[in-house]
């Protein structure tokens, strides 16, 4: 499919980058220093994880021979990978990353002749996103277990957020009851668990303050 390209050149050729660096993506959220720091280390360990998916991911497509199967797989373990020691994989986690890595294969298939869907940024894009869906989930885990009892939606407030966030910023709830946020029921950012629409969850930026 690739012809002759190496997976450096095709890095090259995917053009504008769909990912930011760490510190723009986490610093625009209402986090710490200490929590944007989490999240960076998270995200490196998942960015190495899944950068050598996608280099073979890329070497298979090169020579039309993708077992997407063990892609899967490969991603699937590269994320439990990186998150250890760091992120409690309870059985949200389990599901949740079983999930990812069915979606993010499927998504590869229904694209397979898009350079971008075998690049690094690809999967520095993934990795921001999902070190911050697993501290998202780790963070609300630990509030309860501590005893908070109320929670706030914090959103980013630029013109790259979209408006169902936008509307549910701010907003303070008990700490079991889900927000309202578009049609989806959330606990906080990036939760699935209630079935929220994968339209409120990818590229989310915002984050939960407990109290």
């Amino acid at each position: 499919m690739f012809g002759q390209v190496t997976f450096d050149e095709l890095n090259k050729l995917v053009g504008k980058n769909r990912s930011e660096p760490y510190k723009v993506y986490f610093g625009e959220m209402d986090l710490t220093e200490s929590e944007i720091n989490e999240r960076i280390t998270l995200a490196e360990k998942l960015e190495e994880n899944f950068l050598f998916v996608m280099a073979l991911l890329f070497t298979m497509a090169k020579y039309n021979s993708v077992n997407y199967e063990q892609i899967r797989n490969k991603f699937e373990k590269s994320y439990f990978k990186a998150i250890d020691g760091i992120i409690i994989a309870d059985d949200y986690m389990n599901q949740y990353i079983r999930n990812f890595s069915y979606d993010i294969t499927d998504s590869t298939k229904a694209h397979a002749d898009d350079m971008y869907y075998y690049s690094s940024d690809r999967a520095i894009f993934m990795a921001e996103n999902e070190s911050l869906t697993c501290w998202n989930h780790q963070d609300f885990s630990d509030a309860i277990k501590s005893g908070k009892r109320r929670k706030q939606w914090m959103d980013v407030r630029d013109k790259k957020e979209r408006e169902t966030h936008l509307q549910v910023g701010r907003t303070v709830k008990p700490i079991e009851e889900p927000f309202l946020v578009g049609n989806s029921l959330m606990q906080y950012p990036k939760d699935t668990s209630l079935g929220a629409s994968s339209s409120e969850i990818v590229n989310c930026r915002c984050v939960i303050k407990y109290f």
